[in-house]
């Protein structure tokens, strides 16, 4: 009997020494940090970007130089009508939402008038593609919360969203963006992100199965297996053809381009980075290379390529994993009627190595790079560096670090030095 109770003991304290990382990885998501700091890590110095309320992604064009996001420009439209954070109690009150272009120089934005469109523009994910003969043209992608025309309050069957993707096109430099189309289908149910392959062709995530109730948290908390899938889709003016290209990763969510045509995923819920393939163009499914746990919220993860890199030989590129820090009241926060609840927000940095080589411990690697109690920035969604030209710098390797919030006054800049930061 002793010698068996000892095998128990022995078996069951393997097993919680197995458990215990995920563990304390899941609980550092959720929000229970018990032993660390929450002073807020800042660059030297912040600015807010005008016009830029509720904007929830952001993406680098780097043929122009320009950021380009989609805000629905309206806090108290987005608290009552947010699909993607489990807010759908005013289907009544959409957004009216737009594109903005942001100078990352000059710091200031530019609305751009929709032509051919008149919304509603319950803003979400982004996504542009430029072909590589017309640096100035671009293709902007962006996911619309539609409210669902067909749903009563007394509907068993039909969803309150319609939610489906606009595509728009726009010449760098001008106030203007054309309505091209609008994309539904079936499989597009809960659009979260897009990842633009051209301009007829992208990737979309699903981030939940169940768009609201007990059925959604079970979703978000039992993670044995993927309630979600990424999908592949191809249109022209004849159809639309889509198809479920990835349905391994639970509560997937942002979506990036790595190098070499690598593709980044965001395990919201559970805190991953995954680095994938492009589908596979015969049967159009994906393959994940490797994980890396981060211990936040990973929404729209991105990938920093380092234009300067050669100027000192050192390459600051990397991955950039922001999110909301607390996922235990990110919902309650989100629909606080003063819209002054704080979401504590963090970005975290890894090294370009991380994404190549899969036998490497990107966990010891990965550097948080900007944490906020909530007050400067109401949540984080996304983060972007733009590195600031040497020669014109004084030599310094800095960059500009702009952070997004989906339920935020404004986007930010903070400076950052990169060898302080970034190593």
């Amino acid at each position: 009997m002793a010698v068996f109770l000892y095998f128990i003991a022995t078996l069951f304290g393997a097993l919680g020494a197995w458990l215990y990382p995920s563990a304390r990885h899941f609980a550092a998501v959720l929000g229970i940090r018990p032993f660390e700091s929450s002073v807020n890590i800042h660059g030297v110095e912040t600015h807010f970007i005008p016009d830029t309320a509720a904007c929830e992604d952001l993406e680098y064009h780097a043929p122009s130089g320009m950021l380009y996001t989609a805000c629905t420009g309206d806090l108290a439209l987005t608290r009552g009508w947010m699909p993607g954070a489990n807010s759908l109690e005013r289907p009544d009150q959409p957004g009216y939402g737009t594109l903005v272009v942001i100078n990352p120089t000059t710091l200031k934005s530019q609305k751009l008038s929709l032509v051919n469109f008149k919304g509603p523009f319950a803003t979400h994910g982004i996504a542009l593609y430029t072909a590589p003969s017309k640096p100035n043209l671009v293709y902007i992608y962006a996911v619309n919360h539609l409210p669902n025309p067909r749903w009563t309050p007394g509907s068993t069957t039909e969803p309150k969203a319609a939610s489906q993707i606009e595509l728009f096109v726009h010449t760098v430099g001008s106030s203007t963006a054309k309505h091209v189309r609008s994309i539904a289908h079936p499989l597009i149910r809960t659009p979260n992100d897009l990842l633009a392959i051209s301009e007829n062709e992208f990737l979309v995530t699903n981030d939940h199965h169940y768009r609201e109730g007990p059925l959604r948290l079970l979703e978000e908390m039992f993670r044995l297996w993927s309630w979600t899938d990424l999908v592949h889709v191809r249109f022209d003016d004849a159809r639309v053809d889509a198809a479920v290209a990835l349905n391994s990763i639970p509560t997937n969510n942002g979506l990036g381009w790595g190098p070499d045509q690598q593709v980044v995923i965001g395990d919201a819920v559970g805190g991953y980075v995954h680095f994938a393939s492009l589908p596979d163009a015969e049967n159009r499914t994906m393959t994940v290379s490797h994980s890396v746990p981060v211990d936040c919220v990973v929404d729209n993860a991105a990938f920093f390529a380092d234009p300067y890199a050669g100027v000192d030989g050192k390459d600051y590129s990397g991955y950039l994993m922001p999110g909301v820090a607390n996922a235990l009241n990110f919902h309650d926060n989100f629909k606080d009627m003063t819209l002054k609840a704080p979401l504590t927000g963090r970005v975290y940095y890894l090294p370009a190595v991380v994404g190549r080589d899969k036998s490497i411990d990107g966990k010891k690697l990965s550097k948080l790079i900007f944490r906020d109690d909530g007050q400067t920035v109401r949540s984080i969604t996304t983060a972007i560096i733009v590195a600031i030209d040497p020669a014109t710098n004084g030599g310094k390797r800095e960059g500009w670090l702009f952070v997004t919030s989906v339920i935020g006054a404004s986007t930010i800049a903070t400076k950052i030095d990169f060898e302080k930061v970034l190593v």
